[in-house]
């Protein structure tokens, strides 16, 4: 499947609230050679399979909404650099986002954008290219709250696509034109058709609900399928 994120693979240990690596078959601390590296400006997808102290042992989450976040403050009073909401995980339809994606077996997946206003001012406060910050990934319950801490280095990128100096003949994407073509892409005004989630909904003129549209079936046999009415 074509994809416009780069797949980041972790191990997470329910038993220490923390990231690992697989050793054979321990869990082991990560060294200075197995540390998560992320450029500002980028698109990723996190796959994550979640154990419960042992290799083997799958992490089985409660009834949950999930929520991850980058920042380098703790308790920020301010919005963090990075933020993924429970819309941006274990994404399914039209396609799962990771073709191994089963929650139930401590296998989750979330998409992080990494090409924010606030990331890329907190590092244009920094000095070095390469920037130490916290990855802390939520699960959150009715009943109690599970968070995953781990180190997650950022660098600075030499060329913004955003804010390129235009070229003779060649165009360059502004943040403003970006933001406010994804908004519209998003949420068309008085459109029929928007993208939500990675996925084309069509609006229903008799309800004014948008429903999402995914196709089922062998080749020749296809069925075209239609989810609940959204907002």
């Amino acid at each position: 499947m074509a994809s416009a994120r780069r797949p980041i693979s972790i191990t997470l240990d329910a038993a220490t609230a923390d990231r690992r690596v697989v050793s054979g078959t321990s869990l082991a601390i990560p060294d200075t050679n197995q540390q998560i590296d992320v450029s500002y400006g980028t698109q990723c997808l996190f796959e994550a399979t979640i154990l419960n102290g042992a290799v083997g042992i799958p992490f089985n989450p409660d009834t949950c909404t999930w929520m991850f976040g980058i920042d380098d403050v703790p308790f920020s009073a301010t919005p963090d650099y990075v933020l993924s909401l429970d819309a941006e995980f274990n994404i399914t339809v039209p396609t799962k986002d990771w073709a191994d994606l089963d929650e139930a077996n401590g296998k989750i997946s979330w998409r992080v954008n990494l090409a924010t206003n606030e990331l890329k001012a907190a590092l244009l406060l920094k000095t070095a290219l390469r920037n130490l910050m916290y990855g802390n990934l939520w699960m959150l319950t009715s009943i109690g709250n599970v968070v995953w801490s781990w180190p997650i280095y950022v660098n600075k990128v030499h060329v913004d696509p955003t804010t390129a100096v235009a070229v003779a003949s060649v165009s360059h994407i502004t943040a403003d034109v970006f933001n406010s073509a994804m908004s519209e892409l998003k949420v068309p005004t008085g459109g029929l058709m928007r993208q939500q989630n990675g996925a084309l909904q069509l609006k229903n003129v008799t309800t004014g609900k948008f429903q999402t549209l995914w196709l089922t079936g062998a080749v020749g046999a296809e069925t075209l399928n239609y989810g609940p009415h959204e907002d």
